[in-house]
């Protein structure tokens, strides 16, 4: 069973550490961001803890003494004076599972890995779109022309359509618009 274990603040990794001493299987989720230091023009990868101060631990029992004992560890939740509750190890599973497909990570490698292009990414997809002149392909406006206002999410943005020589704002998904060309 999976407890899941106070520590220490910043001491998430050595409290990991004592625990694979003393026998016991830890975890903590962890995640890498990628950082761009304009002024030395180098990038930079730190790794992060997913959850501060709290990791994972598998017991087979309950030898809680043996986790308390270890330092960087101060409790196993939900502490004092309750009996500790175990997490399902489905979800400690799904944590580690997306933690080596990198789902957690931001950086130019896990956004290769994930399939994710400059082209339909968030950011890009306002630059490129935003202004940009569109016509509608699919519901009750299919054919209208209009124009890009706000770009809401990779799935959703605002389109501003002449109806009756009035501009009107409309909800709608990516796939039911097209680009026009310039």
């Amino acid at each position: 069973m999976w407890f899941v274990l106070k520590a220490r603040p910043k001491g998430e990794r050595k409290a990991v550490e004592e625990l694979r001493k003393a026998g016991i299987e830890a975890y903590c989720p962890e995640y890498k961001i990628e950082r761009f230091n304009k002024r030395l023009k180098i990038r930079k990868v730190t790794t992060l803890c997913h959850f501060p101060r709290y990791l994972f631990a598998k017991l087979e029992g309950n030898d809680f003494g043996a986790i308390r004992g270890c330092n960087s560890v101060i409790d196993v939740l939900p502490g004092y004076p309750m009996f500790p509750q175990p997490v399902a190890a489905v979800d400690v599973e799904a944590l580690m599972d997306a933690q080596t497909r990198k789902l957690f990570d931001d950086t130019d490698e896990a956004r290769r890995l994930r399939g994710e292009t400059t082209k339909n990414t968030l950011k890009a997809m306002r630059k490129r779109l935003k202004g940009k002149k569109v016509r509608v392909t699919d519901g009750p406006f299919t054919s209208f022309p209009g124009e890009v206002e706000a770009v809401h999410s990779l799935d959703r943005l605002r389109v501003i359509i002449d109806i009756f020589g009035r501009p009107t704002p409309v909800e709608l998904r990516t796939a039911e618009i097209e680009e026009l060309a310039a």
